[in-house]
C-alpha cells in the first residue's frame, strides 16, 4: 500500500509540475498562471502553457487570423502537426498564422512536448 501512495505522489507532482496538458501551469517566474482575460484571437504562452488550449474561430471573408504571445521566460514554439506555417522558438514577442481553410488545427510546442504544451485551433 505504501508504494501505491508514492507513485500517486510522484505522478501528480510530475502533473502539476508540467501544467497537466489542460492549459492551465505556471506564469513568469515560476508562479502560477493567473489566468485572466485573453483577447479573442489570441493565444497566450507563458511557462508550460497555451491559454486558451483551444479555440474556435470564425473565417470572414474567407480567412482569419489568430497571433500567440509569448509571456513567460523560457523558450517555446507553435508547431502545427499538419505543417507550418510554424513559429520560431523564442522567448519573447508574437507569431500570427492566417487561416483560409475550415478545419481542426493541432499544435504544440517542441520543446515540452504534447503532454506539456498542445493546443488546437478549430476553425469555420
Amino acid at each position: 500500500m505504501p508504494t501505491l501512495r508514492v507513485v500517486g505522489t510522484v505522478v501528480a507532482l510530475g502533473l502539476a509540475a508540467c501544467g497537466g496538458g489542460d492549459g492551465a501551469g505556471t506564469g513568469p517566474g515560476g508562479d502560477p498562471d493567473p489566468g485572466g482575460e485573453v483577447p479573442p484571437g489570441e493565444v497566450v504562452i507563458g511557462d508550460n502553457f497555451f491559454r486558451p488550449a483551444q479555440m474556435t474561430v470564425v473565417r470572414t471573408d474567407g480567412a482569419t487570423t489568430v497571433t500567440w504571445r509569448w509571456t513567460g521566460g523560457d523558450q517555446h514554439n507553435v508547431t502545427f502537426d499538419a505543417g507550418g506555417p510554424n513559429s520560431a522558438t523564442q522567448t519573447s514577442g508574437t507569431f500570427a498564422r492566417t487561416f483560409t481553410d475550415a478545419g481542426t488545427f493541432t499544435y504544440i510546442c517542441t520543446i515540452h512536448g504534447r503532454a506539456v504544451m498542445s493546443g488546437r485551433i478549430e476553425v469555420q
